[in-house]
């Protein structure tokens, strides 16, 4: 990871820690599965050996609606979410988890479908065994779903997940929103966007190659994109996203 990449990395979880987020891992299920996350400690609190345990009752006793924030395809949620994190937690309590083949995030398991990644999350919200602070005694808290790009895929399976899901230990399924996603969009989007980066297929522009894609890509992606990029920063930023790309490949 080069100093580019390392720098915003350290930018951007302080954007989380200063909106009172705290990391968390959490193994899912008996495949080897084990979710990284952040997460108000409202939610959640660790015992020495690691392992979540109930909140005490001045913590349980939050009722605030909770928001799982499923970042896309790329880098991990912090840089995804960092300008949003800040001001939705005034509001509600965050969960952000990063999906697995993204960060630190891992599974033993063969599944590389969106439907797997959904499966994993809605382990990490159910059951009470992760999140005790999601079941209080007057019942279930609510919980939104937010899912941008690939995040919307993943978060179409996962409200499928909650909305059926009855008793006990189980997440009360609120509203749900998918920002930039496939679901959202057809053949006829995909070929305005190539036009507008200049390219014959979309692929081509959402997967660059080379530096002088990626710039493309940020003119079209990134909010007030910045005049001018280092070419070292560049080549840290492919590298970087690289890497998570080679999920797809295995």
């Amino acid at each position: 990871m080069g100093f580019a990449v390392s720098l915003l990395n350290a930018v951007f979880r302080r954007a989380f820690t200063s909106a009172g987020l705290r990391k968390y891992s959490a193994a899912v299920d008996d495949e080897g599965t084990t979710l990284h996350f952040w997460a108000h400690p409202s939610l959640l609190i660790v015992s020495e050996n690691g392992a979540a345990a109930a909140a005490s009752s001045k913590q349980s006793v939050q009722t605030r609606p909770v928001v799982v924030l499923i970042h896309g395809f790329g880098p991990d949620p912090t840089w995804q979410w960092a300008a949003q994190v800040g001001p939705l937690s005034r509001h509600f309590d965050l969960v952000v988890p990063t999906l697995v083949f993204f960060g630190a995030s891992t599974t033993g398991a063969a599944a590389r479908s969106d439907a797997f990644q959904a499966a994993a999350v809605a382990a990490l919200l159910t059951g009470g065994r992760h999140l005790p602070g999601l079941v209080l005694d007057e019942g279930r808290r609510q919980v939104h779903v937010v899912g941008t790009s690939y995040g919307g895929l993943v978060a179409r399976h996962l409200a499928r997940s909650l909305a059926g899901s009855d008793g006990d230990g189980k997440a009360a399924l609120g509203k749900v929103v998918l920002c930039d996603s496939d679901l959202a969009k057809g053949a006829e989007d995909d070929a305005v966007l190539a036009a507008k980066g200049d390219v014959a297929v979309v692929t081509e522009l959402m997967a660059p190659a080379d530096g002088k894609a990626l710039r493309r890509l940020m003119a079209l992606c990134v909010h007030r994109p910045p005049k001018y990029i280092p070419e070292c920063i560049v080549r840290d930023l492919l590298r970087f996203f690289g890497c998570r790309q080679n999920f797809l490949l295995v």
